[in-house]
């Protein structure tokens, strides 16, 4: 079940920790989302259209220091920084380990392929930060989120973008990380070795099938009421698994489940002994 996150749910598992969103325009729309659930006090979109391409960095009440960082290429100093962990030493932000980080592009290397150098450049970004977290095994912070690319609508792009963002490439992008993300013999090689069964980030894909038509005006960026739900799911994916697991159990989603007590595991083995024995007997009568 997802459970729909409020401040004061928010608050019990980011407080006074980091959460950091790095990327394009729609990684910022979800940003002022994410900002708002947990603090209704903070705005829900950019304060200034003119300064759209800045950073942001706000406080909670409850102490949580949201931060975004504008890099569409996910190439600046400061991504590589968080990518690499050379941020440890000051550079003038908080090095304090993100309880989240979320990394979002895609659509800026299609938009401007021309200087960008297009999906074969987007394709060697992912390839060296995936396989960054592939060779050291740790995570920057406690949750790393890659965004998928968004699904836009045609129709509704001005020219110029509807020319470069083309659906075919957004889902042919998604699928290649999808399958960087959760390769897939690794289902295979997981039941057999200790070794990790992915890569130590997550993927959400429902992010595109949350889309609707309707819910945008220019094709690219969506309405709040879908945002807002893209944000309560970072919520989940980042909260669920450290929030008491207690009645009534209404974030089961995006966790770990216990296992069951010695008490359980004891019942459940003597039902297994005893069924065939029970059944053998009932034939004999």
């Amino acid at each position: 079940m997802l459970h729909v996150y409020q401040p004061k749910d928010a608050s019990l598992c980011l407080s006074s920790r980091r959460v950091v969103f790095i990327g394009d325009s729609v990684t910022r729309t979800l940003f002022f989302q994410f900002a708002h659930v947990v603090d209704p006090a903070l705005p829900s979109f950019p304060p200034d259209d003119e300064q759209k391409h800045s950073d942001y960095e706000f406080y909670s009440k409850s102490a949580t220091q949201l931060s975004f960082y504008w890099d569409p290429f996910l190439n600046t100093s400061r991504t590589h920084g968080f990518v690499n962990q050379s941020n440890k030493t000051g550079d003038g932000y908080s090095t304090r380990r993100p309880a989240l980080l979320v990394f979002g592009s895609g659509l800026w290397y299609l938009r401007y392929s021309f200087t960008s150098g297009g999906l074969l450049a987007w394709e060697a970004k992912m390839e060296a930060i995936l396989g960054n977290f592939n060779q050291t095994g740790f995570k920057p912070a406690d949750e790393v989120v890659i965004l998928p690319i968004e699904q836009v609508v045609p129709s509704k792009l001005s020219h110029e973008r509807a020319s470069s963002m083309r659906s075919s490439d957004i889902e042919a992008m998604n699928a290649d990380l999808l399958h960087r993300i959760h390769p897939p013999q690794a289902d295979w090689i997981h039941m057999f070795t200790n070794s990790p069964q992915t890569l130590p980030v997550s993927f959400p894909p429902t992010f595109n099938g949350m889309l609707d038509d309707s819910q945008t005006e220019d094709g690219l960026h969506f309405s709040d009421a879908v945002v807002k739900a893209q944000a309560n799911i970072l919520l989940n994916l980042r909260c669920n698994d450290i929030l008491p697991k207690k009645f009534p159990f209404d974030k089961t989603c995006c966790r770990r489940y216990p296992w069951p007590s010695a008490l359980h595991l004891l019942v459940l083995l003597m039902a297994t002994l005893c069924a065939p024995v029970v059944w053998f007997l009932s034939r004999q009568g």
